[in-house]
Formats: C-alpha cells, structure tokens, sequence
C-alpha cells in the first residue's frame, strides 16, 4: 500500500518577534522564535535559525516543502480604504495636529512594511524553487492574528478579537469564525493603526519610566496598587468607544507612536501617582475592550458565544480575565503566542485551511528544541562544581530540595513556544514564602513588584479558585487570571496578587502525568497547594532554549 504524501506547510513572519513554524498536513508540529537562537530579545531579523530548526526537527529540507505561507500583505484592502478615507476627512475637519499625525503613521508603517517585506523576498528568491515561489501564499496581519487564535482553537464557531499596536494599517477587529466555512473567517469591524490600544498602553509605560513593548506587563502588575478612578478622565481624553467605534483624539495627549509625549501630557501625568495611571490606563483598556466586543455581539445578536483572542494586547491577563466575565461570552481561548510572534502560526494555519485540510486545535506549545545533555563528562570538567545524581525518584528528590529552600530550573522536553514558562524551561520554588517578590526578583533582575504565578492540579484548582472550570483553557496556558479563595491566598501567598488574584498555570493528570505526580507529592509533603512557576530567565533575556545556554546560565548565574 502507498502511503499519501504528507503536506508540510511553513508559517514566517518577522515583524516584532521573527518566528517559525511548521505544520503536517492539518498538524502544528513545530515553531520558535528567532530570539531563542539568537539571545536577543524580541529578535525581529529574519528567522534563519528558526526556519532551520523547524526543518532540522522534521527531518526535511526546504524544498520538500509544498506551502510557504507569509504573515504580512501588500496594502490596503478596499474596505480598509474607505474606513481610512472617512477618518482623514474627519481629522482634517478638527483643524488641528491629527491630520498631519494620521498622515505620518501611514508613512512610518508603509516604510517600516517595506523593509521587512523586502527581506522575505530577498529570502524567498533565494531559498526557494520556482514552483515553491508561485505558491506562496500572504495574509494580513490581523487576518493572521484572528487565524491562529480561531483555526487552532477548539470550538467551532464564535467571535474572534485582535488587538496589538498595528499591523497592516489595522489595530483591532473582529471577526465570525465558522470552522466549516471554505472561508472561516468573517470581518465584522476594524480600526486604524492610528486609533491603537496598544499604542494607548505602550505610551503609558513609557510615560511611567519603562519600555513601551517590553514592559507593558510591569504596568499591568503595578495597576494592583493604584486606585482606577482618579486618572480615568485622562485616558478617556486620549482614546475611547464611541457607538461602536474606536477613536483616539490625535494630538497632545495621544498618537499612535511610543514616543515622543507633549509637555501637557507629562504635566498631566504628575499629577498622580504611576500607580493610579497604571490602575486607570488598565481598567480603560478593559473597559474599551469589554464595550466594543459588548457592541458588536449586541448587533449581531449573538450571546454566549466562543471568544478566541490574538495580538500582543492580550499578553495582559487581566484583560482576559474581565472579557471573560461578560454575558456575551461562553468560553475563551487566547492562542499561548499571542503576540506578532505568533502570527506564523495562523499564516500557515490559514493556507492549510484554504487547501481543505483540517487544522488540529492546540494540545500544547512543547513546540520548541528538545535538550539533550550529553557528554556529562565534559561537563563536569567545564563546571567542575556540576554534579550529575540518578535519582530513583526526581519527584521526591525536588520536595525534599523544595523543603530545604532549593530554588531549582526545571527543564525538560521540548522548550514551549510563546512568551509563558510551562514547566519546560521554569524555575520552581515554594509559595509559602511571601518575600520571594523581593529576593527572587533581585536575582533574576526584574522589577521587586512582579508577581509570581502558580502551577496547580486541576483537582487542588476547584478549592483554590472562585468560579473555576476544568475546561477553561486560558489557564491551562497561563493567559487570565482567576480570583483566589482564601484558603489559596492563606497558604499561597507568594503566588496571591495584591488583587486577590492569580495567574495560574493548571496541569491535568492526562495531559502530564510527570508534573501533576509532583505537585501531588508536593502537596503532601508540605501542606502547600501549587509550586511557583517563572520563566528560566533573566530580566532582558529570552527564556533558555539549549543545554549549554541552560547550564551556563544557572551556574554562572
């Protein structure tokens, strides 16, 4: 009997993180960042070194790929067109800075576009066949967004949000997906890259002294600490809702750009402390999140639907946490790359798609390079403090490591794709001590008021968690907070936020026996319910994908 010829399809993007990835027939079964190979954070090169390990772990080349699929279009699409037509009418009609603003983020994206275009097609030309050329197919940004948070979801049909700086002249749409349809996806609205949540964020974190791009995570956990009212009138002032449509008013207080900022905007600011802009500028972006996606559902008629979110926006937990607790919504699933790293993903997603294969929802991101530590002998005379021990049973070896105040990297498998540590590339501790936000952050050089994450069973979650459902997939992947009961924030404090909340990552007996075996033994052995799950890395630094990187960076620290 002849066996079908498998259909590979590679996805490349190289906007913000330049990523890789490849699918078998309707199977992702490989990507990665650029950064992971290069060490450099948010690497936005070309993904050679990516492109070769997708390759490398399917055991082909290049050209026995069928499909080269491309997360960056052309231009406008018509509709877009009209709706950027309509909004420079209205900025010429202000009779102040916003036409001449609208105008320069169309020329900064047309030419930073350009750029990167150019490199995949100096690439394309001379890496690829003919025939491989001819077939390449593109997606727009979003599209590609809105494809991998939909296609490699489970549900079949439901609304599908993305949100991010821009991409393609767009910062946010929705979409109706419907799997069965030879076209899955609907677009039911979007916005302009110059009216941008992600810009409205980004420019707060530079505001408050930190990396727009980079730290936009620092705000979300600074936001704890303020109170969301006082400064509220201010974000309003620089971008809001408006019968379903997203506008930023173009000018001192806002442009679609991290920096620079007006000397009224920063005048504003001081006003209040970073922690109340931090509160506020979180609990706008909620609530313009929350009353757009309320708007269209309303007009589509359309209650408790899925929801399937994608762009870097959605990096913040507790935007998914508040989207979750509306009436409109059944279920939610944010795809774990949900930033431009991610867009790979749904390119070839997509292609594979349009060629009537079925795309396989996501089981998990263990999508990356495996370790192998071999040669333990050279090892042992490069780092002669290294010391190798079989153990009869790891797990109980950790607790009594974890009892003894052992902080300990656990790595194993394959190295998870996306920004979230699951317990492949982590380090690990006990969430009894409440000081680890200072000693732990030091060492690992990130900012003291960072919280830290758990990593649960599934069984132990129902006690430790208010409204918690075992299906709930945005925890598997460590993509929302969850309120805490207080028997959790008693005995977990390391892992409660300030809010009462937590940022869980749930292990399943089925999905992973190994580490759901731990934590029980955990459990019993010290009376904790969860174990403290961050990213093996430092501030700065890409989490550690090979086994010299890892070595390297525990011992010499």
């Amino acid at each position: 009997m002849i066996k079908n010829k498998i259909s590979y399809t590679i996805g490349i993007c190289n906007g913000e993180t330049a990523s890789a990835c490849l699918f078998s027939d309707g199977v992702l079964v490989a990507a990665a960042s650029e950064e992971r190979f290069s060490r450099k954070k948010l690497d936005n090169s070309f993904p050679i070194q990516a492109i070769d390990y997708i390759l490398k772990h399917a055991n082909i080349s290049l050209h026995s790929v069928e499909n080269i699929s491309y997360a960056s279009a052309k231009d406008f699409y018509p509709e877009l067109k009209l709706k950027y037509d309509k909004r420079s009418v209205g900025c010429k009609k202000n009779g102040d800075k916003s036409f001449e603003i609208f105008s320069k983020r169309i020329k900064v994206e047309e030419l930073r576009d350009k750029i990167k275009r150019e490199q995949f097609q100096k690439w394309a030309k001379s890496s690829l066949t003919h025939q491989q050329l001819r077939s390449i197919t593109r997606f727009y940004h979003h599209e590609a967004h809105a494809a991998s948070a939909s296609l490699l979801s489970p549900f079949t049909k439901g609304l599908v949000l993305t949100s991010d700086g821009r991409g393609d002249f767009e910062a946010l749409t929705i979409w109706f997906f419907d799997r069965n349809n030879p076209e899955p996806l609907t677009k039911v609205y979007s916005s302009t890259s110059s009216d941008s949540l992600g810009y409205f964020y980004g420019r707060i974190t530079g505001l408050l002294g930190f990396k727009p791009m980079r730290h936009e995570g620092k705000i979300t956990g600074l936001a704890g600490y303020g109170d969301p009212s006082n400064a509220r009138p201010l974000m309003r002032s620089m971008i809001d809702v408006k019968d379903g449509e997203l506008i930023a008013s173009l000018g001192d207080n806002y442009s679609p750009f991290f920096t620079p900022y007006s000397k009224s905007l920063v005048a504003e600011v001081k006003k209040f402390s970073r922690e109340d802009i931090a509160a506020s500028a979180q609990k706008h972006l909620e609530w313009c999140l929350c009353e757009i996606l309320s708007y269209y559902s309303k007009k589509l008629k359309l209650s408790q639907m899925p929801l399937m979110l994608a762009g870097g926006t959605f990096g913040n937990v507790k935007v998914t946490q508040a989207l979750k607790s509306l009436d409109c919504v059944s279920k939610v699933f944010v795809q774990p790359q949900m930033g431009d790293g991610g867009l790979c993903i749904g390119a070839a997603a997509l292609s594979v798609h349009l060629r009537k294969l079925k795309v396989q929802p996501l089981e998990d991101v263990y999508l990356g390079p495996l370790v192998q530590i071999d040669e333990i002998d050279v090892w042992k005379n490069k780092f002669p403090n290294l010391r190798f021990e079989a153990c009869s049973s790891i797990e109980n070896k950790m607790c009594e490591d974890l009892i003894n105040n052992r902080v300990l990297g656990l790595v194993r498998g394959r190295m998870e794709f996306g920004p979230r540590a699951l317990c492949n590339r982590s380090i690990i501790y006990k969430t009894s001590d409440k000081n680890i936000n200072d000693w732990l952050n030091k060492r690992l050089k990130r900012t003291e008021f960072m919280p830290f994450a758990p990593v649960i069973r599934n069984e132990t979650a129902k006690v430790a968690f208010k409204n918690y459902f075992s299906d709930d997939l945005t925890l598997r992947f460590m993509t929302s907070t969850i309120y805490c009961t207080e028997e959790f924030s008693k005995r977990c404090p390391a892992v409660t936020h300030i809010d009462q909340t937590a940022r869980p990552q749930i292990v399943h007996k089925d999905k992973d026996l190994f580490l759901w075996t731990l934590l029980k033994k955990w459990e019993k052995a010290s009376g904790e319910m969860a174990l403290v799950n961050t990213s093996f890395n430092v501030h700065e630094e890409p989490i550690v994908c090979s086994e010299k990187r890892l070595l390297k960076r525990w011992l010499m620290g």
